[in-house]
């Protein structure tokens, strides 16, 4: 696995800690940025605190996109986060405040977002079908970290060779088959709507492709990934999106 695909493997898998914002910037401060979409309704009010960059609040980012709903961007340089820390409940990011209330977590704040604003399934069997998602992304990333402590150089590069030709078209081919369960691969992974875990996979694969040759996509997955990026509200989004280190 090359050094750049690194770059951005230990800043997915390694939920919340600063070593992510360092590992995804050039090593300058960049400051507190903060961007607040404005709507009418006001209540109730939402701030993502994060690093610059993706990483794991860009999901968090996409969800708030999709659902059309308003929320306080604000982004920490190193230097500031190390000021606000101890403020943070379990002294990680990203953090979602709501109302002033903290929810630590990216799991649980992906999660919560997906209940609120209806991106999660609309029964119980869509709903597991949405964790089965997250629990195979969940599995799939565990791999990457194991090639990251791997310290032997000479493991890390059975442990590279096995990802890249092995585990990653087997987390596409799972994918596949979990997609064509529902329209024959034609639509989204549940109902007949967007969900968190299109949102999830959409940025998976967008961020990692940013910075790696993937295998090719197969076809469902493929439609699936061009459908979430030409999401409307996503579409929106994205175009409006500053660039932002991986």
């Amino acid at each position: 696995m090359s050094s750049r695909l690194l770059y951005f493997w230990f800043f997915i898998c390694c939920d919340d800690s600063p070593i992510s914002y360092i590992l995804n910037t050039t090593g300058h401060g960049v400051g507190i940025r903060e961007v607040a979409s404005k709507t009418a309704n006001k209540m109730p009010a939402y701030k993502l605190m994060y690093f610059e960059g993706k990483g794991r609040a860009e999901v968090i980012r996409l969800s708030f996109a999709a659902a059309g709903q308003s929320f306080e961007d604000k982004r920490y340089s190193i230097e500031e986060w190390y000021k606000v820390k101890p403020t943070i409940p379990q002294h990680q990011l990203p953090c979602l405040q709501v109302d002033g209330r903290f929810i630590p977590q990216s799991g649980a704040i992906m999660r919560y977002i997906a209940r609120e604003f209806g991106l999660h399934g609309d029964n119980n069997d869509e709903n597991t079908r949405v964790d089965v998602i997250l629990g195979a992304s969940d599995d799939f990333l565990k791999n990457v970290m194991s090639w990251y402590y791997e310290k032997d150089e000479t493991k890390k590069e059975e442990i590279n060779k096995n990802l890249e030709e092995t585990k990653l078209p087997q987390f596409f081919s799972l994918l596949e088959s979990i997609l064509k369960e529902n329209d024959d691969g034609d639509g989204y992974f549940v109902g007949k709507k967007i969900s968190l875990a299109d949102i999830l996979i959409y940025d998976i694969t967008d961020q990692t492709s940013s910075v790696a040759k993937l295998p090719a996509f197969p076809p469902k997955l493929a439609g699936l990934i061009d459908r979430v990026k030409n999401y409307s509200k996503i579409k929106e989004y994205l175009a409006k999106r500053e660039k932002l280190t991986q």
